[in-house]
């Protein structure tokens, strides 16, 4: 039949029934209750549905005096939407029998659900080229909007079918970058990391071909600000730094992100530091704090210099560590105080979820624990009402940590 003729059922993303140019979506029909039904009718449609289902579904705590009579209100507004689409009497695609409501399946109609599945299936059949198996799994991504009934995904019943879809999605995502790959098709892949990580946006996997892509496009700095994107994410919502392949990848970059210059005068301009951000201590990626702490380490015998290695830690007042929310809104804080007190040539850097790492070049021990108590003064100043504690240590640089 012709393409005007199918009703195509949105549930990928936001919802939403169209037919013949005319759309119905949560911006045109706004009632909670009208989606719940239809929704839920969609999802189940190779079944009935009882009246006692469909009641405990939109009074989940029994709170209505007349559930059956609400349930027939409630249905006669939900036909009366549904025939504003004109596609056909509403008692035709809400079918009512005996005491049970369904959704009419024998429709002639789009599913983006079932049209996303029969894509990945078609992509994974034995037999396949990949060339095939690549054009299926591009058809299934475009097709994937956004999460099963994102706005419903919190619901129970929702969330089996909001996985399932999710990790088909994340699986094809991955084996059509699998595909890309070897073709060099690097814009492609950047593409549909790009839009894959804005519905998985704790994918490691994508940011490294994202990153890798980028890389191999010459986009250099965009490959670093996604890293950085990256490492600050995993930081703050798992406490954990990128895995060792992302972190050889960054470092390649940070190699090759210099074209060839033979001006040396060009070349001290690019090194020199914008005047306007030579403000307090220096902060930098761990990855280039232990580049240089080691530095130092090497220079020491030779200088005689006394470098301290300071550590500063969030904890709760029975010394575990916060939630990721208060570290979240505190470390940032202490940043900030750690820059603000310690001299611009010293460095640091976080060194996890909680901590920050520090190199201060000083005479004495005592002059590292006054820099510490600057730190610590500073923070209790502007923090007063922090229920955290601040542990620190200092030791030489030469000192053997166990």
């Amino acid at each position: 039949m012709a393409e005007n003729n199918k009703l195509f059922v949105n549930l990928l993303g936001s919802t939403s029934i169209t037919y013949n140019g005319k759309t119905i979506n949560d911006h045109t029909v706004r009632s909670k209750k009208f989606w719940l039904i239809v929704e839920y009718l969609i999802t189940f449609r190779n079944r009935d549905i009882s009246q006692a289902e469909l009641i405990d579904l939109i009074y989940p705590e029994g709170k209505s005096e007349n559930p059956g009579n609400a349930l027939k209100t409630l249905m006669h507004r939900i036909r009366g939407e549904l025939d504003e689409l004109g596609y056909i009497n509403s008692h035709e695609m809400i079918v009512q029998s005996r005491g049970t409501y369904a959704w009419n399946a024998k429709m002639n109609s789009v599913i983006d659900v079932e049209e996303f599945e029969a894509l990945c299936n078609k992509g994974n059949a034995p037999g396949a080229t990949d060339d095939e198996r690549l054009d299926y799994y591009l058809s299934a991504i475009g097709v994937y909007k956004g999460d099963f009934l994102h706005k419903s995904s919190l619901d129970a019943w929702v969330v089996q079918y909001n996985v399932f879809y999710r990790s088909m999605y994340c699986e094809t995502v991955h084996k059509a970058i699998d595909i890309l790959k070897p073709k060099n098709e690097y814009q492609k892949i950047i593409e549909i990391c790009e839009r894959a990580l804005r519905i998985d946006p704790y994918d490691e996997i994508l940011y490294y071909n994202l990153i890798h892509s980028l890389v191999n496009m010459g986009e250099l700095q965009e490959a670093l600000t996604e890293y950085r994107k990256m490492s600050t994410l995993f930081f703050r919502e798992f406490g954990i730094n990128p895995s060792a392949e992302i972190t050889k990848l960054y470092r390649e970059i940070i190699k090759t992100s210099k074209k060839v210059e033979t001006d040396l005068n060009a070349i001290k301009g690019n090194l020199n530091e914008d005047p306007a951000m030579i403000k307090g201590a220096f902060f930098c990626e761990f990855e280039i704090f232990k580049d240089i702490y080691r530095v130092e380490l090497r220079a020491k015998p030779r200088t005689g210099e006394t470098v301290f290695l300071g550590m500063m830690t969030l904890t709760t007042a029975s010394g575990d560590v916060p939630s990721v929310k208060m570290l979240n809104s505190f470390m940032d804080k202490l940043k900030e105080c750690i820059k603000i007190s310690l001299r611009e040539n010293d460095v640091f850097a976080q060194y996890s979820v909680s901590q920050f790492i520090m190199l201060l070049p000083l005479t004495t021990f005592e002059n590292g624990e006054k820099a510490v108590n600057r730190i610590l003064k500073l923070f209790v100043k502007h923090y007063p009402y922090c229920n955290l504690k601040i542990l620190h240590s200092i030791i030489p640089l030469d000192a053997r940590l166990k």
